[in-house]
């Protein structure tokens, strides 16, 4: 149930990694609860008119699930070391079977370029050094980083015409 919990808490968030675990147990009990709220939805007639059905309780769990299905899906690739863009092959055909195969292989061990600023708890076994984090970025330039602007020898600070930005 933790991980369940832990895709629901975790909702927009795309940052970061989800173990094989935190999947498939995610998955596990969405599906569980879907098949409860057909099973409900059918009890309470609402399979009854073929031509207008109405279920409620499964649209009410389709819509809450949509969002961290998706983000759990993403943070599942970057715990393999993939870019969260190949999320995108959902829309190939028989692109899912490439995700479904990625989600059942081995976490990237020790830390990877999607891991958040704090090490992740999780180690898995195995002997694969990680990546290096791919940037032209220097460290104290991106954003967020709190790090003040290195000195420009053509900007004095005030507002030159000559600057852009």
């Amino acid at each position: 149930m933790g991980s369940y919990f832990d895709g629901m808490l975790r909702y927009f968030e795309l940052s970061g990694r989800s173990t094989r675990m935190q999947y498939w147990m995610f998955f596990l009990i969405q599906f569980v609860l879907l098949v409860l709220a057909v099973v409900a939805d059918y009890q309470l007639g609402g399979f009854a008119h073929p031509k207008y059905p109405q279920a409620p309780l499964t649209l009410f769990v389709i819509f809450v699930h949509a969002v961290p299905a998706i983000t759990v899906s993403v943070r599942r690739l970057h715990d393999i070391g993939k870019s969260g863009a190949w999320y995108l092959l959902n829309f190939v055909p028989f692109g899912g079977v490439v995700l479904l195969f990625w989600a059942c292989c081995a976490s990237e061990p020790g830390r990877n370029i999607y891991d958040d600023t704090e090490p992740s708890r999780y180690e898995p076994r195995g002997g694969r050094p990680a990546r290096q984090a791919q940037t032209t970025i220097p460290r104290a330039v991106r954003m967020g980083s709190g790090a003040t602007r290195p000195p420009s020898p053509t900007y004095d600070g005030l507002s030159a015409p000559e600057r852009f930005i």
